[in-house]
């Protein structure tokens, strides 16, 4: 039997008492119940924003012949001022210009990047999210779980959560955007990017590289059953039982083990991915990718970025949602960075398109999934959705055509042909 059959993506138009939704109007509480399902199932319950931070800043020198400013700001919040952590910021040094869009990036930045982003009108602010949440089986000794131990996120939702501390900084300081704020990121960092654009509504843009496995990329449809074929790297079960334990709640164990080509659970799960993307519409979203990217299941990210579009488009957002592939491997480079700056000029500055990312066209394939947007349910007229009858009458064209064929000689393109038939 194909294993395949049946492991078709999750439809977040379904309401928590089975029937779906039909206007715009009802998104509001289904994205609220989409977050939920996401925060119970995959994140864990975050805390609340702790009201008061404070900053001090423990590095500064001026970049590029003095045009630009890079420091270091400690920030601490939490109860009892329990936790801290480094942020870098990166920045234009003209000081009576006006606020400057901010990319929220966690990770490093290389200097050519920055010099790019910041030449191009942005400021890069990077949460050095290690210093509260380490990234290790032993995350509780961080003074992150150490301020909430009641709560049940775990690092990638904690990251998330930190990067949100960052926004509240800038929302004290007089150069930062924040009603433009770009959450990005690499591989754990992209899928830290998603955790806090799902939540935080301040975040006007997310820009996920190479989330994979826990970020954009699908549970369902990747590793050893729809993907590369390369085994457990990009399987929730080589992901949670295997690679990085600490990074999500543990009732996710069960649903994924790290025999990933053999024993799998995870179309048992109430969400995918694309519960992320579609909770995050309709504000803007790019993943940037890369074709031989096998530690991030480009097929399955393709899959999640599709279901997610198809949210987009029943809020009458194409343009919101874009990917975009690259030649190469597990990165976030030059070419990442000046598409996703790009998408963000196009949504934030209403500025001309310039890089070749894709947005939801008309009649889009559906892939891994046998849902479409409320309103648009039934076949496709330039797709599947063939009735019984067509089948038979297209098979009588092919017989009588190609009359070989029932000798066995069948060319390659006539057996395309009758798979597509086939398929339901």
């Amino acid at each position: 039997m194909n294993r395949i059959t049946g492991w078709k993506l999750p439809d977040p138009f379904l309401k928590e008492d089975g029937s779906r939704i039909e206007t715009i109007h009802e998104w509001d509480a289904q994205r609220a119940y989409l977050k939920d399902i996401l925060a119970k199932n995959f994140y864990g319950e975050m805390p609340p924003a702790p009201g008061q931070i404070t900053s001090e800043k423990t590095f500064e020198k001026a970049l590029w012949d003095g045009t630009a400013i890079f420091e270091v700001q400690t920030l601490t919040f939490g109860p009892e001022d329990k936790v801290s952590m480094r942020t870098a910021i990166i920045r234009s040094a003209q000081a009576d210009g006006p606020q400057i869009p901010v990319v929220l990036c966690g990770g490093y930045v290389a200097e050519d990047i920055a010099r790019m982003a910041v030449e191009r009108g942005f400021m890069i602010a990077t949460p050095l999210c290690d210093d509260a949440a380490p990234d290790e089986p032993g995350y509780q000794k961080g003074s992150l779980y150490q301020a909430y131990p009641e709560y049940g996120f775990k690092v990638i939702a904690m990251w998330g959560w930190l990067m949100s501390r960052v926004i509240d900084y800038l929302e004290t300081v007089d150069y930062a955007d924040t009603t433009k704020v770009i959450a990005a990121g690499h591989s754990r960092f992209g899928k830290a990017a998603l955790a806090c654009s799902v939540y935080d509504e301040r975040v006007a843009v997310c820009a996920a590289g190479g989330s994979g496995c826990g970020g954009i990329g699908s549970l369902r449809v990747g590793g050893g059953r729809a993907g590369e074929g390369i085994g457990d790297v990009e399987t929730l079960g080589g992901m949670i039982t295997g690679y990085f334990p600490h990074w999500f709640i543990d009732s996710l164990v069960p649903y994924g083990t790290k025999e990933a080509s053999d024993h799998y659970r995870e179309n048992e799960l109430p969400f995918d991915a694309n519960f992320i993307g579609a909770a995050i519409a309709p504000r803007p979203l790019i993943l940037v990718e890369g074709m031989d990217d096998t530690w991030a299941n480009p097929y399955g990210t393709y899959a999640s970025w599709s279901a997610s579009a198809e949210v987009y488009h029943f809020l009458g957002a194409d343009d919101k949602c874009a990917i975009h592939f690259r030649e190469g491997g597990h990165d976030l480079n030059m070419e990442d960075w000046q598409t996703f700056l790009d998408f963000a000029l196009v949504q934030l500055n209403g500025a001309e398109k310039h890089s070749t990312y894709k947005v939801r066209v008309a009649e889009e394939p559906p892939v891994a999934r046998d849902w479409k947007a409320p309103g648009l349910e039934g076949p496709s007229p330039k797709n599947a959705g063939f009735t019984p009858e067509q089948k038979a009458a297209f098979r009588e064209k092919l017989n009588q055509k190609w009359a070989f064929t029932e000798a066995g000689l069948e060319t390659g393109i006539d057996r395309m042909i009758k798979m597509f038939l086939d398929m339901e």
